[in-house]
């Protein structure tokens, strides 16, 4: 039986296939980043910072637009959360969180939709042992040496993840059960 292609053309074509295969498998991880977490309490406004985080996901990118993003997974240690208030305020918002059984808060991608300089995004938000489907727009812009900058928020309320909001001073002050989460992240391609 005579082969449909030369072996040499097919080689070419494998080749072809590699590459684009391996362009559409560019594994990103977090270079820089800042995120913040903000409510409100019967005493003050608070916020507080998140000092470290775990981004993974693969983006593919084609003439200075994103093509196609999945496998996007965000971890969050709980015990990162620093506020702005203080140590006593770290230990109210790591005990809502139950954060010895909890520790972490993550997020993975379920769906995308990419248009210029935004991706409509859904996923799962897991936070204190319980999970909620997310939509959230993240803005996009392609830096030089094929870094991606991402921005967005999301409110979140406390109760659809079981959560107590924290109280202080015998209850008199309690915290909103409303918190907004804002991000910058840059992601760097891994090597």
């Amino acid at each position: 039986m005579t082969p449909l292609l030369k072996p040499k053309t097919q080689f070419s074509i494998l080749l072809v296939f590699a590459a684009l295969s391996a362009q559409a498998q560019v594994l990103y991880a977090v270079k820089t980043f800042k995120m913040t977490v903000a409510g409100t309490s019967t005493l003050h406004d608070w916020t507080s910072d998140v000092t470290k985080l775990d981004f993974t996901g693969h983006f593919y990118t084609e003439a200075g637009k994103i093509k196609e993003v999945k496998d996007v997974t965000v971890k969050i240690p709980v015990e990162s959360i620093k506020s702005t208030k203080g140590r006593m305020m770290d230990n109210k918002t790591w005990e809502a969180f139950t954060y010895e059984k909890n520790p972490s808060i993550t997020y993975k991608l379920s769906t995308i939709s990419v248009t210029d300089g935004l991706l409509k995004t859904t996923g799962t938000l897991t936070m204190a042992g319980a999970s909620q489907s997310v939509a959230m727009d993240v803005q996009y812009a392609l830096l030089p040496q094929g870094d991606i900058r991402l921005a967005g928020a999301h409110t979140v309320k406390m109760k659809e993840y079981k959560m107590d909001p924290p109280t202080a001073m015998m209850g008199t002050i309690k915290v909103g059960e409303q918190v907004t989460v804002k991000f910058e992240l840059t992601i760097t391609p891994t090597k």
